[in-house]
């Protein structure tokens, strides 16, 4: 009962429903719906296991989409763990039921369009070789690219409408960054990380910092502890 409170079905979901069932494509649709929660059942069931609770779990007519209240400094061994469950998950599925929408479900899944699994993963690589709040601006530029590609290229008016709803879930994120960096930021000030790898800014640029490494200022010729900047900011 506590998880079914926590279900959301999106209202383009109803809508590309019933043009599935004026189109005949209903049973298609049906599979294609059973494969989808499959999917993230895996990521449930991964996040469950970290002990992460459910804020929301949003049923889209392309996928679908669980929504963690955990941690942004989260390891990206956890994450990565999370995120393999849900083609795991898929992969087993279809050892019991081959289908060929399997493929076009994990393919699609694994396109670099937030929030699909391939931005998620293309995000953890991100994070290991440049800062946090840049990871972000990529991604929001490798989805609106991918996403005008798919669109110049020879697409049927379901996916037209998949595309223009990934198109404004894109461009909303992205607007709430500056809310995403200051819990960032607020994380790390109320419980200090350490890690094994550091990481030297020049100047008080606080979106350089990098999320698995300790950050370091030098201002003025003065080093200052990324606990000390968190803590002058938040003060």
């Amino acid at each position: 009962m506590k998880i079914r409170s926590k279900i959301y079905i999106h209202p383009l979901y109803y809508i590309v429903w019933l043009i599935a069932f004026l189109t005949g494509y209903f049973k298609a649709f049906t599979i294609y719906t059973i494969i989808i929660i499959v999917h993230e059942l895996g990521h449930i069931f991964a996040g469950w296991i970290l002990r992460w609770p459910i804020y929301r779990i949003t049923l889209y007519p392309f996928g679908a989409l669980t929504t963690f209240n955990h941690k942004l400094n989260s390891s990206t061994l956890e994450e990565f763990f999370v995120l393999i469950y849900g083609p795991l998950f898929q992969i087993l599925f279809y050892k019991l039921y081959p289908t060929p929408y399997h493929h076009f479900i994990l393919l699609f899944n694994l396109l670099p369009i937030y929030p699909l699994d391939g931005s998620k993963l293309l995000f953890l690589c991100l994070n290991k070789v440049s800062s946090y709040y840049t990871s972000h601006i990529l991604i929001y530029l490798f989805s609106y690219l991918t996403i005008f590609i798919l669109m110049a290229s020879d697409v049927n008016f379901l996916n037209y409408i998949v595309l223009l709803y990934l198109t404004y879930d894109v461009f909303t994120y992205s607007k709430g960054l500056n809310e995403v960096m200051l819990q960032f930021y607020f994380e790390r000030y109320k419980d200090p990380p350490h890690y094994h790898h550091s990481h030297l800014i020049k100047g008080l640029k606080m979106k350089k910092m990098f999320k698995e490494k300790n950050n370091y200022f030098l201002v003025d010729d003065n080093y200052y502890l990324e606990t000390e900047v968190l803590r002058h900011f938040f003060i």
